[in-house]
């Protein structure tokens, strides 16, 4: 067997467990059971649990990497790219198995797991990058610490907002969240990067 095609098994076989049975509920012996594998076997593929759990979480969180890719690849137009970044985060905020594995796996890593932990740090420079290159794209900008820094802070709330839906906090309807989203998309960040160039030639 083929090291993707067994790697697919196991992630599927993650993927259903994950549903059936919650997180805590999903164990490497399982895992390896329904994807028809024997629990020794299984590590020719992956260290632990976590790992497993860690790509599953990876391979559904893609929006970021899609829209940088397509944008990038295909050269659309500004609006076009806006409108998908709109619609990525709608897709986003209801991806719930997902968004709950990634905040699980993010506290593995802040309790000791250096594995997990090396991956987030990985996987947070690859989203970042990736958001400072669609608002480069999308928005004109001139690629520098700045723009990077505005995508750090943007993956921060899209981080945030992610929990906030996890938690159903409910402190505002959706209605108006997507509202404000698109504002800042459209009107927002074109202004705010506008300013950062004026604030910056000025330190100069």
């Amino acid at each position: 067997m083929m090291m993707n095609e067994g790697k697919l098994k196991i992630l599927q076989a993650a993927r259903e467990i994950i549903v059936e049975q919650g997180i805590k509920g999903t164990t490497l012996r399982g895992i390896a059971e329904r994807a028809g594998f024997s629990t020794g076997a299984i590590y020719h593929y992956y260290t632990s649990k976590e790992a497993i759990l860690y790509d599953v979480m990876d391979e559904g969180l893609g929006e970021v990497k899609r829209i940088e890719t397509v944008s990038h690849d295909d050269q659309k137009e500004a609006a076009i790219i806006i409108q998908e970044i709109y619609e990525g985060m709608q897709e986003r905020l209801q991806k719930d198995a997902e968004s709950r594995l990634q905040f699980y796996l993010a506290h593995e890593a802040m309790i000791g797991n250096e594995e997990i932990e090396q991956k987030f740090k990985e996987k947070y420079e690859d989203w970042i990058t990736r958001i400072e290159a669609i608002f480069v794209r999308a928005y004109g900008v001139e690629q520098g610490p700045m723009t990077r820094a505005v995508a750090t802070w943007t993956m921060a709330g899209i981080d945030g907002m992610v929990l906030q839906t996890l938690l159903r906090t409910g402190t505002i309807e959706p209605e108006y969240t997507n509202r404000v989203l698109h504002y800042l998309l459209t009107e927002g960040f074109p202004h705010f990067f506008q300013l950062i160039r004026s604030k910056e030639t000025d330190h100069e």
